[in-house]
């Protein structure tokens, strides 16, 4: 039933819908993360573009995080423009004109462009498609009047037929959260705050209106304005021996969708690239520095590289863990007993 509702909603809609403009985000496009009271990470985040929370004052995780090609803007006056940009495109994206209602999951469906409406919950179970159907300048709304949820482990918004990235948007009614090593592709427009969970990767924007946002281990690139030139970003660049590594190459610009790979080089051992989403992840089993060269192409046959290096450090020597408060109270106990046993020995003795 689900599929059939996506193939109504492909075929249907464009047939009589006007063409919708993009949302206007004026100066909070400038931004890869924006919250209103704190931006928080822990772990290797990579950050391609601003940083930036207002009226809150409160960025912290920057290192280990990093933020590449952008500055970090607390509660300064580029910060508050931008939430008043913000306010400003959000009640944009609210007031357009719904084009079909949205089922709780949209999973497995695929959708051309237009602006389709859920009045409560949204999830993303598997892979949902945005297809622009050849049309470069194709925009994609999607109103969400609470939460926006992506299943952990499985789950990927996919651009094909010319669908950009900076002509997708999700107005979220309160709060959004990207479950671990999801794929998402849009700019995300929240009431309150957004939450990315451990290797989580957006291409696109994390914008959130009153509340925080809160990133763990991921990689969140601006894509700029539609039309750009295909860029690849490279992922986070450094690891620990035996310890889990989860970051990304990430393209911006060009047609989607993408084909990653390694040109030159070669990861450090034990990692893998994922060609379809550009994950690279694994446990690194030797030290090192590991240069490479990252390599994308789009559905033109664009290409672009990016000369980047992995180090991988030594493991973090592990720390005896202090005796818990049991522990403790149970020698205690032991020690008493045995003492309590020799003074009542000594008693009867001395009868």
């Amino acid at each position: 039933m689900k599929h059939f509702g996506a193939l109504l909603l492909c075929l249907t809609y464009p047939v009589f819908l006007e063409a919708q403009a993009p949302v206007p985000l004026g100066t909070s496009g400038n931004f890869a993360v924006l919250a209103g009271s704190t931006v928080t990470n822990t772990g290797s985040t990579v950050i391609n573009g601003n940083v930036g929370v207002s009226p809150g004052t409160s960025v912290t995780g920057f290192p280990p995080g990093i933020v590449n090609g952008g500055s970090i803007h607390a509660a300064d006056g580029v910060a508050g423009t931008a939430q008043n940009d913000l306010t400003t495109a959000y009640v944009n994206a609210t007031g357009r004109p719904s084009n079909g209602a949205l089922p709780g999951d949209i999973g497995g469906m695929t959708f051309l462009p237009g602006v389709y409406t859920t009045a409560s919950s949204l999830g993303i179970t598997g892979t949902v498609t945005l297809n622009g159907n050849g049309n470069p300048n194709a925009v994609f709304i999607f109103q969400i009047g609470s939460t926006l949820t992506t299943a952990a482990n499985n789950s990927i918004v996919n651009l094909i037929g010319g669908a950009q990235v900076s002509n997708v948007f999700w107005q979220v009614g309160s709060s959004a959260t990207l479950g671990t090593y999801t794929l998402f592709n849009g700019t995300i427009l929240a009431q309150a705050s957004i939450t990315l969970t451990t290797g989580a990767v957006l291409n696109g924007r994390a914008l959130a209106r009153t509340g925080a946002v809160t990133l763990a281990g991921n990689t969140v690139s601006n894509p700029g304005a539609a039309g750009g030139a295909l860029s690849l970003s490279c992922a986070f660049p450094t690891g620990q021996l035996n310890q889990l590594y989860a970051s990304a190459l990430v393209a911006s610009g060009g047609i989607p969708p993408y084909a990653y790979s390694i040109s030159a080089g070669s990861l450090p051992s034990l990692l893998t690239l994922n060609s379809s989403t550009g994950a690279i992840t694994g446990t690194p089993l030797v030290q090192g520095a590991f240069s490479y060269t990252g390599a994308v192409v789009d559905s033109t046959s664009a290409t672009a590289t990016a000369g980047c290096t992995i180090t991988i450090g030594a493991a973090v020597p592990l720390t005896p863990a202090p005796p818990s408060s049991l522990l403790v109270f149970t020698s205690l106990a032991i020690i008493g007993i045995y003492g309590l046993r020799g003074r009542l020995v000594r008693m009867f003795q001395r009868q």
